[in-house]
């Protein structure tokens, strides 16, 4: 298992979990909403952390964009204080990402047969 598979699956899990708890304690119907999009958007970074170790590229940015919409879905709730409860999970999302685009691309080609 990579670094970015496991990384990822870490801060997925955790940003279920924050927004499962978000959802569960919520005051308002704009927070329930910002923590469905937050769970919809974490299963984004699982489903990006379950590829990480074939196509790595395009889980580098199914996982940088599921911190990034994340981030976006807090101020929907009208409170910004919800960000200190999913910033370690887009900061883990984010740091999967930035592994994924570390890795160095492998090369397509297929390697040639040596003539004997």
């Amino acid at each position: 298992m990579k670094r970015q598979f496991i990384v990822g699956v870490i801060g997925g899990i955790l940003g279920i979990a924050t927004a499962a708890y978000v959802i569960f304690t919520s005051a308002s119907s704009d927070m329930t909403l910002s923590g469905v999009q937050a769970a919809l958007f974490s299963s984004l970074g699982l489903m990006g952390a379950a590829i990480a170790n074939s196509e790595t590229r395009f889980a580098g940015w199914m996982l940088l964009s599921s911190a990034v919409w994340i981030l976006l879905s807090v101020p929907l709730a009208g409170t910004l204080y919800l960000i200190t409860w999913y910033l370690p999970a887009v900061i883990l999302l984010g740091i999967a990402a930035v592994l994924c685009f570390m890795e160095p691309e492998a090369d397509e080609t297929l390697p040639e047969e040596k003539a004997c």
